[in-house]
């Protein structure tokens, strides 16, 4: 951040009174916020533990957690305090006025800034390219790589953007599976498919065989945008599938309701638009589950363990479980108590739990981060539930 904090705003953007003026203060904003940089994002992965079974890899995944990865996360404060970035507000907005007047060829490229500073919500579409290293690294180093595009919000499709906790979720599983590969994974929830994707990438590279990867969720614009990640990375081996979790649960339960969630609506030709992609064969068997950041419901802890009680495999190696990662949020402590309740309860168990502090970046955006291809953002703390059969 040391490039961006000798530039201040208030200070060093000059008062908008010719063409000149509004295109040096684009290009220093665009600077500062690290807009013309190439988007990637490098993430360390301790494999310390690989080839020592489960609880080895696991303490060495703890620690790679509770040290804030330092290399990997940037978690100085912003030098955009609120003030500055009321004043970058105020004079794209008087730089926009004074465009409109005498400019307008130079309107778009103050709303485009205007619109990045209100965060990853209310950004267009972008490509994005993850490395995950064990080690300090090149490039072609990566123990995984996986591209993927985020869509613009529209219709609800929360899914259509990455959101925090899915790169550390990637993470944890890396290094979870470093010793011993899974043979079939499932993604609840998927969204861009990152994890999932990290996963099958790295098994495919470092173990010599891609695991049978299904990417699933129940929006039809995420799911085709899940398709497009799915088609950019991997190989037939991965599969995107439409997967209902409520209507798992009520299958299960043998029961029907009405209840629909507010955590996330569907348009209203969803059932049809979903029609395109394939289901989850109702006797189809994973060793392995994961969900980054998909509970925002107290029902969806129970939907997720009908999806559980019916997908995951009873025995194998490594050990059958699934991987939630789950935001703590003061917002959602109930339901982060249902996860706690439903699957900590048989016939599952809750058979780890381990903090992890990140960073999430949908908030507000800020300042090029110290490394611009460091996880930056906001700090979140995240519990790692690994739950497998009691």
């Amino acid at each position: 951040m040391d490039t961006a904090a000798a530039w201040v705003p208030s200070r060093d953007l000059a008062r908008v009174h010719s063409a000149a003026d509004v295109v040096a203060g684009v290009a220093a904003l665009r600077t500062a916020y690290g807009l013309d940089e190439g988007t990637e994002r490098w993430i360390r992965v301790s494999l310390d533990g690989a080839g020592a079974g489960d609880a080895a890899a696991e303490a060495a995944d703890t620690d790679a957690d509770t040290d804030a990865d330092a290399d990997a996360v940037d978690d100085t404060p912003p030098a955009d305090d609120a003030f500055e970035t009321h004043y970058v507000q105020t004079w794209l907005r008087g730089a926009i006025a004074w465009s409109c007047r005498h400019a307008p060829e130079h309107v778009d490229a103050c709303a485009e800034l205007l619109v990045h500073l209100a965060g990853q919500s209310a950004a267009g579409a972008r490509q994005c390219t993850y490395r995950f290293f064990a080690r300090a690294a090149h490039a072609d180093d990566a123990v995984a790589t996986v591209h993927i595009r985020d869509i613009a919000l529209t219709d609800d499709a929360l899914g259509g953007r990455t959101w925090g906790a899915a790169p550390y979720l990637a993470r944890r599983l890396l290094q979870h599976y470093a010793a011993h590969a899974p043979t079939a994974v499932l993604e609840l929830g998927a969204g861009t498919g990152l994890a999932g994707l990290a996963l099958h990438a790295f098994v495919r590279t470092q173990h010599g065989r891609a695991p049978r990867t299904v990417l699933t969720d129940h929006h039809a614009v995420v799911l085709h945008n899940l398709a497009h990640n799915a088609a950019a990375n991997a190989d037939t081996t991965c599969t995107v599938a439409h997967l209902d979790w409520q209507h798992v649960y009520e299958q299960e339960a043998g029961t029907s309701s009405a209840y629909t969630s507010t955590a996330q609506t569907v348009p209203a030709a969803n059932d049809a638009a979903v029609r395109a992609f394939a289901a989850v064969p109702r006797d189809a068997r994973f060793d392995v589950l994961i969900a980054a950041d998909c509970i925002y419901d107290v029902a969806h802890a129970a939907w997720i363990a009908a999806v559980t009680r019916r997908h995951l495999a009873h025995t194998g190696t490594p050990t059958p479980a699934l991987h939630l990662l789950v935001p703590v949020r003061p917002t959602h402590t109930a339901e982060l108590q249902a996860v706690y309740d439903v699957l900590g309860a048989a016939p599952l168990r809750i058979v780890r739990d381990t903090p992890v502090v990140g960073t999430d970046d949908f908030g507000p955006a800020t300042m090029r981060a110290r490394t611009a291809r460091a996880l930056h953002g906001r700090r979140v703390a995240f519990r790692h539930l690994v739950v497998a059969w009691a």
